[in-house]
């Protein structure tokens, strides 16, 4: 992990997320690379609203972000031109981009701000792993880690390995645990595609669990209770998953996990 893109608007929430990012990766060498709202535009052409960023001081933000960088770490400010985006997506492929980290502000309505509607853009259009913080996570070490998955696809390395880079760097506990509508024997394929996860993480702290016959926010939430768990790792291919957890507005705030815990968003 060397390079780590942050899009940043006119609001604490993104400068959270910049924190969050800071006090996480603390290794030698990393660049940060912090993406200005401030020519926000939409994301796409026949977008009939034009987000028009509230002038803030950019310079002071930074200043203070650099008191908090490790040694030999350093922050680089970008400006680029076109949507939104088409930003994120020349930010990414110039810089090599690892991660990128972004605040995920559902109730956002003023001009300027990076919102949902940003975010899943970045996840569904950018084939880059995200790290979407919450306004109300408080940062700190990790503990209880959970990844969501209904073994209905196979994965690859390049996934697995991202997913056992992180609990490493974290040294938390993983749990993977499957969402069932009822009490179904697994597919021949859903037990491969188990047996391939439980070989990729056998080496790390980790443990299988399912919930039964809730919806899926209720299930999460439930075991995110239970549990105490601080960060949700989602498969970005798993699309059921990310509308019904991460999109979807319904029920949003009566959802404690939504507003508190961080989703890690991986790409195959």
């Amino acid at each position: 992990m060397k390079h780590i893109l942050i899009p940043v608007d006119n609001t604490d929430p993104s400068w959270t997320a910049a924190h969050c990012a800071i006090s996480m990766y603390r290794d030698a060498g990393i660049c940060f690379y912090l993406l200005p709202a401030s020519s926000l535009k939409p994301i796409d052409d026949d977008a009939s609203k034009t987000l028009i960023a509230t002038n803030y001081n950019f310079k002071e933000r930074v200043e203070a972000l650099e008191l908090l960088i490790a040694p030999h770490q350093k922050i680089i400010g970008l400006s680029l031109e076109g949507s939104f985006i088409t930003q994120v997506k020349e930010a990414v492929h110039d810089n090599d981009i690892d991660l990128i980290v972004c605040t995920d502000v559902f109730h956002a309505t003023h001009n300027g701000q990076i919102d949902a509607i940003h975010t899943k853009a970045i996840i569904t259009r950018i084939k880059c792993p995200v790290l979407i913080v919450p306004h109300d996570f408080k940062c700190k070490p990790l503990e209880q880690v959970v990844l969501l998955s209904d073994f209905n696809f196979t994965h690859r390395s390049k996934a697995t390995n991202t997913i056992t880079d992180f609990v490493d760097r974290s040294q938390t506990h993983l749990n993977i645990l499957q969402l069932q509508t009822s009490n179904a024997i697994l597919t021949q394929s859903q037990v491969e595609n188990k047996s391939f996860l439980k070989t990729a993480l056998e080496q790390f702290s980790c443990s299988f669990h399912s919930v039964i016959n809730k919806t899926m926010d209720d299930a999460l939430q439930l075991f995110v209770s239970i549990h105490q768990v601080e960060l949700v790792i989602l498969f970005a291919k798993n699309i059921n998953f990310l509308e019904n957890i991460l999109f979807s507005s319904e029920h949003y705030h009566e959802l404690n996990y939504r507003k508190k815990v961080p989703f890690l968003i991986i790409h195959e």
